[in-house]
């Protein structure tokens, strides 16, 4: 009925992520911390690399034309950093990698980067927080939490087990886990969440072009869809849920291959699907609205208002 394949690569990445950085998290006491400060002048569009056995990564918008990483990593451990172009110009590029002894998750760092900058980061069991960044974000961890508190022009977050929290109305966002949850308060023009097992929540915000999958994981959308936009779910056997205002215009178009379809919103009813088997429901508040297309082979679709 759908295809998952969106999903294999990322848990792939992810898995060799885990087995190149370790699973583990560590700390060293405060006595046996080597610090970390390193300060250039970038462009403000700089692109900026890190990877590595970070426990902690910050990442913060700041109004500086500077790149600057502050904090520390475990004695034995390692910290290589460095940008491209002579210093007496501003580069244009930097990549950074932290290396522990163990291979265990131990360094804590601040990346401090012009707000329009891209940054790509990659870490383990780690804990990665931004906040005030436009430009793009490309952010990777097998196990432990992302949160974006920014509205970046590009967003796309992977992870296997780990959390994904984002407030904020990225003008592009992907995100994707294997058994992560995904919250997401806020809209986006062009959107796409996947996971597994993990439940998505998607909420306070309206879109234009979004897709919700999942294998097993519930999928619950409480937002909107902007005028003539489109927003897709589909699942094997998780629930869905769609909270929808009264106010809104919108058409509903529910399909299930095996599940049932429970509509809380009007009077309409579910019918029997084409072949015999399963539940359809479509219905409309208006014309030119949004368009829901909701698919499950076994799952329950529940439509409700909020």
């Amino acid at each position: 009925m759908m295809s998952f394949s969106f999903l294999a690569g990322t848990m792939k990445r992810l898995a060799i992520v885990a087995l190149t950085l370790g699973a583990a998290a560590g700390a060293a006491p405060a006595e046996a911390q080597q610090k970390i400060d390193l300060k250039r002048a970038v462009a403000p569009d700089v692109s900026v690399r890190i990877s590595g056995a970070f426990s902690t990564l910050r990442i913060v918008a700041w109004n500086k034309d500077t790149v600057q990483v502050v904090g520390s990593v475990p004695k034995g451990g390692r910290f290589d950093g460095g940008f491209a172009g002579p210093p007496s110009e501003p580069s244009r590029g930097g990549k950074m990698y932290v290396e522990t002894a163990d291979g265990a998750p131990a360094g804590t760092l601040e990346l401090r980067v012009p707000a329009g900058a891209r940054v790509w980061a990659k870490g383990g069991t780690a804990t990665i927080e931004v906040s005030g960044m436009t430009g793009g974000l490309d952010l990777f961890i097998v196990g432990g939490v992302v949160r974006v508190n920014a509205s970046p022009r590009e967003l796309n977050v992977e992870s296997m087990d780990g959390a994904i929290t984002i407030d904020g109305a990225p003008g592009w966002v992907r995100a994707k886990t294997a058994t992560g949850d995904i919250t997401m308060r806020g809209g986006s023009p062009d959107a796409a969440f996947g996971t597994v097992s993990g439940t998505v929540r998607v909420s306070d915000g309206s879109f234009e072009r979004a897709r919700m999958e999942s294998v097993s994981g519930a999928l619950i959308f409480a937002g909107d869809g902007a005028r003539t936009g489109t927003v897709t779910f589909d699942s094997h056997s998780g629930a869905i849920e769609l909270a929808l205002t009264r106010k809104a215009t919108f058409e509903v178009d529910a399909t299930t291959v095996t599940g049932t379809i429970d509509n809380q919103f009007g009077p309409q009813r579910p019918v029997s699907g084409r072949e015999g088997r399963g539940q359809e429901l479509g219905f409309a508040t208006g014309m030119g609205g949004a368009r829901f297309q909701v698919r499950s082979f076994k799952g329950t679709i529940t439509v409700r208002a909020r």
